[in-house]
């Protein structure tokens, strides 16, 4: 961890700390709400009898966690406006309200490090994979019983059509509109649940 630009966890204070917590406890709130929705989506199309007929492809986000939080503000927007370090003492007047509308849901780099594990960076480092991995899953083409997770290397909604093609059995088209395409690939790793 680049110790430089973020604090060790045995070196922060105790107001750090307790703010810091509050952050990441709020993202991983969000983070249970989210996987508790998807579950009822897909528990919806399994009580009306259509699973086995039906494509989901679950996408989580557009990238790696944020390090945005590390500009030590509760609100992005602060940042364009010349805002871009508040401290901590500073930061404490929204703990009680983090997480609501009042706040952008930010947490400290050195969480958003962690959460992108075994990726190295986040969001504003494209460089590096922490930066944009995420999690996909979809299912495999096999059974419904087999998911496609797709995080162990570079993706992008561009693996929606190959996905899309091989789970309906359909090639991909060698011309569009008369243009030569290039090969479709997809990365991935299997997992049966």
């Amino acid at each position: 961890m680049p110790t430089k630009v973020i604090k060790n966890w045995d070196d922060c204070t105790p107001e750090e700390k307790k703010l810091f917590i509050k952050q990441v406890e709020i993202f991983a709130a969000y983070e249970a709400y989210n996987d508790y929705e998807i579950g009822r989506v897909i528990q919806t199309i399994e009580d009306m009898g259509k699973l086995d007929n039906t494509l989901i492809i679950y996408i989580n986000g557009d990238n790696g966690t944020s390090a945005e939080g590390a500009a030590r503000t509760p609100n992005e927007v602060a940042f364009f406006n010349g805002v871009n370090m508040m401290p901590v003492d500073v930061q404490m007047k929204w703990y009680d309200v983090w997480g609501t509308e009042q706040t952008y849901n930010h947490m400290s780099a050195g969480w958003s490090w962690a959460f992108d594990t075994p990726f190295t960076w986040f969001k504003q480092n494209a460089s590096r994979l922490g930066a944009s991995a995420s999690a996909w899953l979809s299912p495999g083409p096999a059974t419904s019983r087999t998911w496609v997770l797709s995080a162990s290397s570079s993706m992008h909604v561009i693996d929606v059509v190959p996905t899309l093609l091989e789970v309906c059995g359909i090639p991909a088209p060698d011309t569009v509109d008369g243009i030569k395409q290039a090969p479709m690939r997809r990365h991935e790793l299997r997992l049966h649940l």
